[in-house]
Order: C-alpha cells, then sequence, then structure tokens
C-alpha cells in the first residue's frame, strides 16, 4: 500500500499542511496524521491505541527516535492513549518507524480526488481543519477501520473528502476474493 500512495521523506523536508503516514505492523497498514509543523501532528488514535513501546523505557536519552509515549519530553505532545483526534510529536507519531509523505500526485488518488469533487488544500486550511478537531471524540466513537480511520481523517483535511485508498483497495481486493 506505501509504495502506491505515500513516498519515503526525510523529516527536514517537512512542510506544515503536509499529510504524512507511517508503516505499521511491518507494513499490513500505514498510520495518517497531519504535519502542523514544530515536529508536531494531528492524527486520530482508534480504541485502544496502543505504543509497540508504552512497556518500555527510553533507549537512550542521545537518540531523538527513542522519545516515546511514556517518556516524551515535548511539551505539545498529548501523551497517552487518547482517543480522538489528538497532537503528538513526531516522534511519538513515528513510533520508531520510518516517515512517509502521502503522494497526492498518484494517479490512483489523483483522480479518486478530481471525479468526487474534491480539490488540493492550501497548508493554511489543511492546518486550520486538523486543528479544529483537535480533541473531538467523533473520530473516536465513530471510528471504524473500514469508513472512518486516521486516513480519512488526513485526507477530509487535505482535499475536503473523507477517503481511505487502504480501505478501498482491501474492500475491493475481499470482494474479488469472494466472487471467485
Amino acid at each position: 500500500m506505501g509504495d502506491q500512495t505515500c513516498r519515503a521523506i526525510c523529516r527536514e523536508m517537512l512542510k506544515p499542511g503536509d499529510h504524512i503516514c507511517t508503516e505499521r505492523w511491518n507494513g499490513l497498514y500505514y498510520h495518517h496524521g497531519i504535519y502542523v509543523g514544530d515536529d508536531l501532528v494531528i492524527h486520530v488514535n482508534g480504541p485502544r491505541k496502543r505504543s509497540a513501546y508504552s512497556s518500555t523505557k527510553m533507549k537512550s536519552s542521545s537518540s531523538a527516535s527513542s522519545l516515546y509515549h511514556d517518556t516524551c519530553q515535548n511539551n505539545g505532545c498529548q501523551k497517552g492513549f487518547n482517543c480522538g483526534t489528538i497532537k503528538t510529536c513526531l516522534d511519538c507519531f513515528l513510533d520508531g518507524h520510518s516517515l512517509y509523505v502521502y503522494d497526492y500526485e498518484c494517479s490512483i488518488v489523483r483522480r479518486y480526488v478530481k471525479q468526487n469533487g474534491g480539490c488540493i488544500k492550501s497548508p493554511e486550511e489543511v492546518i486550520e481543519l486538523a486543528t479544529s478537531k483537535l480533541q473531538r471524540k467523533d473520530f473516536c466513537a465513530g471510528y471504524n477501520l473500514l469508513v472512518s480511520n486516521c486516513e480519512h481523517f488526513a485526507t477530509l483535511c487535505k482535499t475536503g473528502l473523507a477517503f481511505s485508498m487502504q480501505s478501498i483497495i482491501l474492500t475491493a481486493k475481499t470482494v474479488a476474493f469472494l466472487t471467485k
């Protein structure tokens, strides 16, 4: 999934308003959010979100990537395992995994956005919408892997359309399998 809609990026290349993602479970799926600058990300945590590092101590204080949920020192980071729309530092968002930026120029994404009447919002509009959703529980109460997840949140902020390419592709593959 990642190599179709996401491309690797180094943190120095991030721009506020970027839709970013990171792999989970060895690339089985990707977690999505909106980079808002100052090493902070707004994203949706579903119910019972747990960090792989939540029960471990900080590995090394000299490594920025070793700062995870329970040990994060970033004052802008909403530590813990809140359900809903939250703001965390980039390190906590990545949870030890690689950083990707969502590719809205990818043909499948571009075609979907165009066919459904969406458009790419300005970075300011993206950040304003993401910020307006902070601490709202609507994405938690209505969280659904296929119809209301972190990718739906990020694409809504970026295009005005709530969609998930991961969900669309998974659904299509499931239907194809079941109709064989």
